[in-house]
């Protein structure tokens, strides 16, 4: 009976280990609303076109980088603050459209998901919509729902994006 028991233990372990598919959302944690409407953000409209944001040095402040690799820093109005505070991620995000004709809007961490550090923030090639790392190399396609095409790694995370009142939020 024992044996009987460990036999069908074992089997269990070894049939839900094929279940431990990776989910493509980030576990970090992200709280992020902006205005699809309004420049820059507009910008992540068009498709093969992304905007990066992180958090700013200071409390009430985020870092904006448009498409066209431009940064400013952008003062978060304090009654935003107190009533959503805004979280970014491991390394920040990436908000954008991919060159795909659904047009839907899509957000991924902006730290490399192989090196899993906030610090290995991907470097943004604008023209291809391509991400790459400095640290580890591996190059991803933010057009193909962020999946590595040079170099071994799993896909970016995602975090999931909805509409909400006037405006899109980011979360997880």
């Amino acid at each position: 009976m024992k044996r009987a028991f460990f036999i069908l233990l074992a089997f269990s372990a070894f049939a839900l280990s094929g279940c431990d598919d990776e989910s493509p959302y980030s576990g970090y944690r992200v709280n992020f609303s902006f205005n699809p409407n309004l420049h820059p953000y507009n910008q992540a409209l068009s498709p093969g076109q992304y905007i990066c944001v992180r958090k700013g040095s200071n409390i009430g402040q985020y870092r904006l980088t448009d498409a066209l690799g431009n940064t400013q820093t952008v003062n978060i109005p304090e009654f935003q603050l107190q009533s959503s505070p805004f979280y970014y991620g491991l390394g920040g995000l990436i908000i954008g459209t991919p060159m795909a004709a659904d047009n839907a809007l899509w957000a991924f961490d902006w730290a490399c998901p192989n090196c899993e550090q906030a610090r290995f923030r991907l470097n943004i090639d604008r023209v291809l919509g391509h991400a790459s790392c400095s640290n580890c190399g591996v190059k991803f396609d933010l057009n193909s729902g962020g999946i590595a095409i040079d170099g071994k790694s799993r896909p970016m995370w995602h975090y999931r994006i909805y509409p909400y009142n006037d405006g899109m939020v980011v979360q997880n």
